[in-house]
């Protein structure tokens, strides 16, 4: 298994993103409201990237050739088998290329919490990543189990707490006006996916960098071998 992204956002959590959160911290809030934006926007970002990056490394894997399998419906000739396998050398090649373009077109246009379960999944933890409340919402820390609060308006579970950090990003770079307010398909799939009403206005802090830098690095945790 290529676990090599993994480590990578570790460090740039680590060097980046926790730095430029302390930075921030001194700073008037006029002066950092926009700084502190963009440090949140790239943390969610970049983990949305390096999931992608993962399952794209990790394609020859069976769970992700099943899944990249279920699209490829096109008939294969003769011709086209001939020409493929006239030269041994590129079939590898050939095929991860395929598969590849398959993973683009199904699991990548996901929504991001599916594509993170799928990471787990691929991973093979038996943590419940879509239902099971682990995420301690004040903090960011993932436990075994946490008690959501009655009347919650932010998911508990680990991808439900993921969709909701990502939708407050869709909020900042696809919102309009002065005040940001969750986008209305983010709001429908959280009400449906999670069973969670979550607060339409978004208001990003340091402490939001921090909290949500905390859950990724939780996340790199349990899904480091």
């Amino acid at each position: 298994m290529n676990v090599e992204k993994l480590g990578e956002f570790k460090a740039f959590v680590d060097k980046e993103i926790l730095p430029a959160a302390a930075e921030l911290e001194p700073l008037h809030d006029r002066s950092r409201r926009h700084l502190q934006k963009l440090v949140y926007t790239n943390l969610v970002d970049r983990f949305d990237s390096m999931v992608d990056s993962v399952l794209m490394d990790n394609c020859r894997e069976d769970l992700l050739v099943e899944q990249a399998s279920k699209n490829l419906t096109k008939q294969v000739t003769e011709a086209e088998l001939v020409k493929l396998f006239v030269d041994t050398s590129n079939v590898q090649t050939a095929i991860e290329t395929k598969v590849k373009d398959a993973l683009r077109n199904s699991v990548l246009r996901e929504r991001h919490s599916k594509k993170l379960r799928v990471l787990f999944e691929l991973f093979q933890r038996d943590e419940d990543c879509w239902n099971k409340p682990r995420v301690n919402i004040a903090t960011g820390e993932v436990y075994n189990q946490m008690t959501p609060q009655q009347g919650r308006n932010i998911p508990y579970s680990i991808c439900g707490y993921a969709d909701w950090l990502y939708a407050r990003r869709n909020a900042i770079v696809h919102g309009t006006g002065a005040t940001k307010s969750l986008l209305q398909n983010d709001v429908q799939q959280l009400k449906k996916l999670f069973n969670c009403v979550p607060a339409k206005s978004v208001r990003i802090k340091p402490a939001s960098v921090k909290i949500a830098a905390t859950f990724y690095k939780s996340v790199m945790h349990l899904l480091t071998p």
